[in-house]
């Protein structure tokens, strides 16, 4: 039997409050004791909030409760309150996390319901069980409260008050220190960043390399990939970490004993990155939506990667035109990055006619349905390389750049890369703004 249950979720949860009071009251609208599905975390829910509401409820004022409860003291005592510290992090949307233990226990309660309806069935009619068994459900919802709405000092005063918790905003490195200087940061939460490029220029490339770069920032990203294969996507990144190219790698080349090293350094430090990959095709933004709606309550994420918007297809399957189904998906991808709080990362694709012919810098209106990526993007980013003289399409220069095109917060700009073919790695060349 499937069990609905995340230790690690809930010692997040307990960690991050007792690390930072302030975080209490994120959730305190939201989660209950019965939530929590270990007895150990269960007690600590409600010794926390009891101190909590009277003083600073942390290691010192907690600890002694660890040491005389005697569920606590089967849990471990104070190893047990250190191994919930060591899972705290100021990073975390603890609302998120308790969302999804909420939602963990609404599982364990209905497979509950269900196996008393099925015995229920051998003594009274199908109506009746059918009728209290939806009743049961319904009283298993969880009625967030509406948000309110609130007068300036208010939300003034909440920002004071997070400040002096040290409660940052939230925000996903790109690892490009020019370009998170640009950003004051890296791409915030709730916030939209778009990359376009010309095919074959590397969009895809990049943005792996930003999702390599923020899981080594402990951030966790999902990689909705609905052009390349999820074994080709793992191939990339094995490449860029280990520095051996994705031929030798996929047809299991001859490798120096280096080489072989290296490889296994690089899967090793894959596994433990907080990476997940959907490399679905033919995908509707609806379907799009339902994706990181399941992995945040499985497993929330910082960063949602999408590669690439304009082969998203239409909700209603209608042949409409393509700027219109651009814009569906660009205002939808944005809506999704406020609603779960994650940073959302979209690959678009340069207008190929736009730019035909000599090696034409493009702007934001080369891209494919160009006004909706322009007014929902909170930054919109052009990868550029020029293509090498005398080759075909396809061939491109090493040397490029990374022009900041829109920037809604902040500066614009160019910022020189250099692109290593071999390994499907970006590098800056300076990191000066």
């Amino acid at each position: 039997m499937t069990q609905f249950f995340n230790s690690q979720a809930e010692m997040a949860i307990l960690g991050t409050c007792i690390l930072n009071n302030a975080y209490l009251a994120k959730i305190a609208d939201l989660i209950e004791e019965k939530h929590f599905y270990y007895e150990e975390n269960k007690v600590t829910w409600n010794r926390f909030v009891e101190v909590a509401n009277e003083m600073t409820a942390d290691e010192v004022t907690l600890g002694n409760f660890f040491e005389t409860n005697e569920i606590l003291k089967e849990a471990g005592g104070q190893i047990y309150l250190q191994n919930l510290l060591s899972e705290a992090s100021v990073m975390i949307d603890i609302r998120d996390y308790a969302k999804t233990i909420i939602g963990l226990w609404q599982k364990r309660e209905l497979q509950k319901l269900l196996a008393q309806s099925l015995e229920s069935l051998n003594e009274k009619k199908f109506e009746f069980v059918s009728a209290n068994l939806e009743n049961e459900i319904s009283g298993l919802e969880i009625q967030e409260p509406k948000k309110k709405t609130q007068h300036v000092s208010e939300i003034l005063e909440e920002m004071r008050i997070e400040e002096e918790a040290g409660i940052s905003a939230k925000f996903v490195p790109t690892g490009f220190e020019a370009l998170d200087k640009v950003l004051n940061g890296g791409i915030y939460a709730q916030q939209m960043m778009i990359i376009g490029a010309r095919p074959s220029v590397g969009k895809t490339s990049i943005a792996q390399q930003i999702i390599l770069n923020a899981s080594k920032s402990k951030r966790k990203c999902l990689f909705i990939s609905l052009e390349v294969s999820k074994k080709d996507v793992v191939l990339k990144f094995l490449a860029n970490l280990s520095s051996v190219g994705t031929w030798k790698i996929s047809k299991n080349f001859k490798k120096t004993q280096s080489e072989e090293g290296s490889l296994v350094a690089a899967k090793n430090q894959l596994k433990d990155f907080g990476i997940y990959t959907n490399d679905s095709s033919y995908l509707t933004i609806s379907q799009i939506g339902r994706i990181i709606k399941n992995q945040i309550e499985k497993q929330p994420v910082d960063l949602v990667v999408i590669d690439y918007v304009q082969i998203v297809r239409s909700d209603d399957g209608r042949g409409r035109n393509e700027a219109t189904i651009i814009k569906e998906t660009t205002t939808a991808l944005k809506a999704m990055a406020k609603q779960y709080d994650v940073s959302m990362l979209a690959l678009a694709q340069i207008n190929r006619k736009a730019v035909e012919g000599a090696n034409q810098v493009p702007t934001m209106n080369d891209f494919k349905g160009s006004g909706g990526i322009e007014e929902d993007a909170d930054v919109a980013v052009i990868l550029h390389r020029d293509r090498t003289e005398g080759k075909e399409d396809g061939y491109f220069s090493s040397s490029g750049k990374l022009i900041v095109a829109k920037n809604r917060h902040g500066r614009t700009g160019e910022i020189p890369i250099h692109f290593e073919g071999e390994f499907g790695r970006f590098n800056e060349l300076n990191n000066n703004f």
